[in-house]
């Protein structure tokens, strides 16, 4: 595993993931423009219309890309910081959003939408739910800035090293639910039919079900880690708050509409909550700790 994540985890390998997604991104949106042209002619017509019939969904593809890179960044991080591998959660659910923006767009008829049309309102909902997520975000790396000023991250290599046992067994198993999850679109998206049975209809949800499924056991495997090897209590709350906020962004995917987005944005509010309340403890601790210091 060690020798795994000297591999999948170095800033080598980072910086060519990023010009991977970079150059794969753009490929992919070019790509399915074509598809949408060759479905809107008529060659292709047996292709789902709600993935082609619409250049503005052509988006999709560099967006799904893109968020698989960020997904491997989230990993990156979780052995380094546990508030930064949460606030990558963040960016990553603000994307899915952002997505399905475009996604909602593609699906209204402009010349006659009226206010009250389903998807009319659904947009107006993602809209307002990412301009909040993208707040919160701001607001929790500003305290982030400040914690990591009072409070530099833990140098405890023991726990250190169990973490990056841990992502890189995170990386195989997110590696083999991309392949299913994939294998799947692509039978549905040729076939018509999914090729395993109990997969996601909605894009917005498939993959990323089983992803934060599996991120929330690996952050209470880290809980219960920590808990054996780390003696300062007010930490052990704040991550298992972190787990907390984990959950209710898992439960969105299991919602629709309104309820979708007051998951995502509870969730993010009481991750920024804990955050805030943490660098509280830390900076009455840290004054309280100079306070008594010995004067020379």
């Amino acid at each position: 595993m060690k020798l795994l994540f000297s591999v999948l985890f170095s800033e080598h390998m980072l910086k060519r993931l990023e010009r991977i997604t970079l150059v794969a991104s753009i490929a992919g949106f070019l790509l399915h423009l074509a598809l949408v042209a060759l479905f809107n002619t008529g060659i292709l017509g047996a292709l789902d219309p709600s993935l082609f019939s619409n250049p503005i969904s052509a988006i999709y593809t560099p967006f799904s890309i893109i968020l698989i890179y960020e997904i491997y960044v989230l990993i990156y991080f979780l052995p380094r910081s546990f508030t930064t591998s949460l606030l990558k959660q963040f960016e990553i659910i603000a994307l899915i959003l952002i997505r399905r923006i475009f996604g909602d767009i593609s699906k209204i008829n402009f010349e006659l939408a009226t206010i009250q049309d389903k998807e009319v309102l659904q947009l107006f909902i993602d809209l307002l739910s990412v301009l909040i997520l993208l707040t919160i975000i701001l607001f929790y790396t500003r305290v982030n800035a400040r914690l990591s000023q009072l409070k530099p991250t833990s140098s405890d290599e023991v726990f250190r090293q169990y973490k990056k046992q841990l992502a890189a067994a995170l990386v195989v198993i997110i590696f083999i639910i991309s392949a299913v999850h994939l294998t799947d679109y692509l039978y549905v998206v040729f076939a018509g039919d999914h090729l395993f049975a109990g997969m996601e209809n909605d894009l917005n949800a498939i993959f990323y079900k089983d992803f934060f499924t599996v991120l929330i056991l690996s952050d209470v495997l880290v809980l219960l880690l920590s808990y054996g090897l780390t003696k300062e209590n007010f930490k052990l709350l704040r991550n298992t708050g972190f787990v907390i906020s984990t959950v209710l962004i898992r439960i969105s995917f299991s919602t629709q509409g309104l309820y979708n987005s007051v998951f995502i944005i509870t969730g993010a509010l009481f991750g920024l909550a804990i955050l805030k309340i943490y660098y509280e403890f830390v900076r009455v601790d840290n004054a309280h700790y100079i306070s008594q210091a010995p004067s020379e």
